[in-house]
């Protein structure tokens, strides 16, 4: 690959991209839809975890989970 490249990974899905050039590979993250209650901030992991009154919108739509086999 060269610059300008690029490799989108749905969610669930699984991948083994591996750089095998010289120059470091650059990865962007970009996580959605988004899991929570719009606005809302927890303190801690502890307190979003315990937080039973914090749902995604209802027009965020939720990818059904895949067990990873690979991992």
């Amino acid at each position: 690959m060269s610059n300008g490249w690029r490799v989108l990974v749905p969610a669930g899905t699984w991948h083994n991209i591996t750089n095998i050039g010289p120059t470091p590979m650059q990865v962007y993250a970009i996580h959605a839809p988004a899991h929570h209650t719009p606005g809302k901030v927890q303190a801690t992991a502890a307190a979003a975890a315990a937080d039973r009154d914090d749902a995604p919108a209802a027009w965020s739509v939720q990818p059904k989970q895949v067990v990873d086999h690979h991992g």
